[in-house]
């Protein structure tokens, strides 16, 4: 191949691809609404939300405890010593978190509190949840309790400033076996910001090779650019182009993420969300991250190319592709099974499987640790698949192909790929 012709595709696409408005707007525009957005919001809550503290202690009966009837409770600090009314019989007292888990495992609890020995000076609780539990993630059992044991005579002022200050660190047991403490709020929320930032990044920047395969056959630009190289070098190029343009949105897209984090950390109205305070990003899965997302645009885009070969026209191009699409987002379909057992026999097959590979690795790696051996063999079979795939494209991405004028059948297919 002439690596001159190809540097010449990949600069021609890269300039007309760079200046799309729509890469422009889903590139920067999006994050900027996004921060806006957010900036608003915090406004808008800081003028809404100035709470009387007279009425601190008349919100009693409000309280919404999301479906728990029944939630342990272990007082490590002996901060409450009596459970009354409207409590009694709700929150159950343990002696340690031993016969507390005993009693979670055995469904005699919902839940259960930990209060920590410095609860009057940090609010700090700890919430135990059996598994996917999103609708029981609450404090305000404990914040009930406050109020009827310890509220009597203190200043309304400093009882709202300590019902703020209740801070919340979530432990899953069914993905805690190791020990290790994880908030699964926080986890969900980076998953599904993560996948959906690869998703966009790989169809977005593959739906524009596919528009600019179809549309140069389209208006017969095609037979000239082929009359001067050779197919795969006009394939080469526009990959490698729509490539670049796929890690710029995607580098631009988590840059603005973890830069909209840090901002919303700091501002008052985001400080009590427990799934934005408790956010750690997995960096050092970064280099990971970016692996799988390099070796999954380039087999779609070995699909796309070929799809843009075989088709007449922009109507039919998207309606083949979904013999693709949809099984790469397979995965986001048994999103619950990955947050609850990222490494159970499904998720694990599925992240070895490349063309489900890439986002079902993706929503592993996010919330566990996956074993090293695993992640080598499944980009190993992901670069050999690539690698096939592109092959595929090039013999399918030859003259007769694109001149051809008609969708060939299925039949054909095999005789053009020999």
């Amino acid at each position: 191949m002439n690596l001159s012709r190809i540097w010449q595709v990949f600069l021609h696409e890269l300039k007309k691809n760079l200046f799309r408005r729509g890469f422009l707007f889903t590139t920067f525009g999006i994050p900027l609404i996004a921060g806006l957005l957010m900036i608003g919001y915090d406004l808008t809550q800081r003028n809404n939300n100035t709470p009387d503290p007279k009425e601190a202690v008349s919100i009693l009966d409000q309280f919404d405890f999301r479906g728990i009837e029944k939630a342990g409770l272990v007082d490590n600090g002996d901060t409450f010593t009596t459970i009354s009314q409207p409590l009694e019989g709700i929150l159950i007292p343990f002696e340690d978190e031993a016969s507390a888990r005993i009693a979670l495992r055995n469904r005699e609890i919902d839940v259960f509190y930990v209060i920590s020995p410095d609860y009057l000076s940090t609010g700090n609780i700890t919430l135990h949840l059996p598994g996917l539990s999103l609708n029981m993630l609450t404090s305000q059992p404990i914040e009930q309790l406050f109020y009827t044991t310890l509220a009597e005579g203190i200043d309304p002022t400093l009882l709202t400033a300590l019902r703020q200050r209740v801070t919340i660190e979530e432990f899953n047991l069914t993905r805690t076996n190791s020990g290790s403490a994880t908030n699964f709020d926080a986890d969900f929320l980076v998953l599904y910001v993560f996948v959906i930032v690869y998703l966009m990044g790989i169809f977005l920047t593959n739906g524009y090779l596919l528009q600019s395969v179809i549309e140069e056959k389209e208006n017969r630009l095609i037979e000239i650019l082929i009359s001067t190289m050779r197919p795969t070098e006009l394939l080469t190029g526009k990959i490698l182009a729509l490539g670049l343009v796929g890690i710029i949105q995607v580098v631009t897209w988590v840059g603005s993420v973890v830069f909209l984090l840090n901002v919303a950390q700091g501002l008052t109205s985001f400080q009590n969300v427990v799934a934005i305070s408790s956010i750690q990003l997995p960096y050092a899965n970064f280099p990971v991250m970016f692996a799988y997302f390099v070796l999954g645009y380039l087999l779609f885009a070995a699909f796309y190319g070929a799809v843009g070969a075989l088709s007449t026209s922009m109507r039919e191009g998207p309606g083949y592709a979904v013999v693709f699409t949809l099984p790469a987002v397979l995965p986001f379909y048994f999103f619950a099974v990955f947050t609850e057992s990222p490494n159970g026999a499904l998720p694990t097959a599925l992240s070895l499987f490349p063309i489900t590979a890439p986002i079902s690795m993706l929503m592993r790696i996010t919330v566990v640790d996956v074993p090293a051996e695993q992640i080598i063999i499944s980009l190993t079979l992901l670069a050999l698949t690539a690698l096939a795939a592109m092959w595929m494209a090039g013999r399918l991405f030859r003259v007769q192909t694109l001149l051809a004028g008609q969708m060939p059948k299925l039949r054909d297919i095999p005789k053009l790929l020999r």
